[in-house]
């Protein structure tokens, strides 16, 4: 048997005091090796769980979580493209702010929002001007979309944005390649929907997408279905979303207010509350953007942790053979799983 470790280091110790020049530097390497070790978190557990949980979701998930005080991470399936849906109000949301901190808009302007804005719901800001249209300020529009997924509000925002490219653009410029905008909801919703003669834009509304969209066969719907998830527009990647998210945590590229803005919104939006909220323990500070669309359920959020540290999570789940509420509770799981792993780190 060799000697204990704790004996050849008290050994070690004993030679160097006596300015032994000669004596052998293996065992200090080994101490400083060991003490590199234990600084890293052990992963195997969190990731056999996660894989577990994506085994049994009927999907495939992926899930990046990023603690933002450490940088440290765990990432399954996070490089993959997974259709946006509604988490690209976040991107979008701050493409927006970026123009509110530099002067160039202003949150109180206000703006003309018409019936060919109107988009399917939820759209609380229709309710807000009335079936004939109005006007809204950037601030209302802005919450409307952070807070209750406004879809009409999205795509008013993306016009006063420049449209899809200058918000992807946006993006780029605080180092965020893995996320793409390439078109409206609008827009969206008649290519998920397979309707081929697609008016103006000017001449939309809620009427002209029931009629065109009721015409669609059946096979043409699933054919255009089919293009959906192979398509890579409006896709991103997990780890995308979750260094997106530290950054908002961090202020990068916010002013003060407006990072308190959209974190406010984040944790006051009630539509992801069968997603990380109820994975994490009743308490927990969470500020999250849901996206739904056909067989993709998505969340994307910042938890605070009881050390008030905080995780920077995204879960996206693709192609699903299970129902919406099922993703949810996959969602749910995985936010537990990643919850209690960071809280232990927290601790030790």
């Amino acid at each position: 048997m060799g000697v204990p470790v704790r004996l050849r280091a008290f050994a070690f110790l004993a030679l160097a005091a006596c300015g032994n020049a000669d004596a052998p530097r293996e065992p200090k390497a080994n101490a400083l090796a060991a003490s590199k070790a234990a600084e890293v978190p052990d992963t195997a557990g969190v990731m056999a769980e996660l894989r577990r949980i994506a085994s049994e979701s009927g999907g495939t998930v992926g899930v990046a979580a990023i603690h933002v005080e450490t940088g440290q991470r765990l990432a399954l399936n996070a490089r993959q493209p997974y259709p946006m849906a509604s988490t690209f109000k976040l991107p979008l949301g701050l493409a927006i702010l970026a123009r509110v901190d530099s002067g160039r808009i202003s949150l109180d302007d206000s703006l003309d929002v018409t019936p060919a804005d109107f988009r399917l719901p939820p759209n609380p800001i229709v309710d807000s001007v009335g079936p004939a249209g109005g006007r809204a300020t950037v601030r209302a529009l802005l919450r409307s979309m952070l807070v209750d997924s406004d879809n009409a509000a999205a795509d008013r925002l993306l016009r006063v944005v420049g449209g899809p490219a200058v918000a992807t653009e946006h993006l780029r410029s605080r180092g965020i390649q893995g996320i793409r905008i390439d078109r409206s909801e609008g827009q969206v919703s008649w290519d998920y929907n397979g309707v081929n003669d697609v008016p103006p834009p000017a001449q939309w509304s809620l009427a002209e997408f029931e009629r065109r969209t009721s015409a669609v066969a059946a096979s043409e719907r699933e054919a255009a279905r089919a293009r959906f998830w192979a398509d890579p527009r409006d896709t991103a990647a997990p780890e995308a979303f979750a260094a997106l998210l530290v950054q908002v945590q961090k202020g990068e590229g916010l002013s003060a207010e407006s990072r308190r803005l959209v974190l406010d919104a984040m944790e006051r939006s009630p539509r992801g509350r069968n997603r990380i909220r109820a994975g994490v323990p009743e308490g927990t500070t969470v500020g999250d953007r849901t996206g739904t669309i056909g067989r993709s359920t998505n969340d994307i959020g910042l938890i605070t942790l009881p050390d008030g540290s905080h995780v920077a999570l995204a879960v996206m789940v693709k192609m699903s053979t299970r129902t919406t509420e099922d993703e949810e509770r996959t969602i749910a799981r995985v936010a537990r799983a990643v919850y209690d792993h960071f809280a232990r780190q927290a601790k030790s």
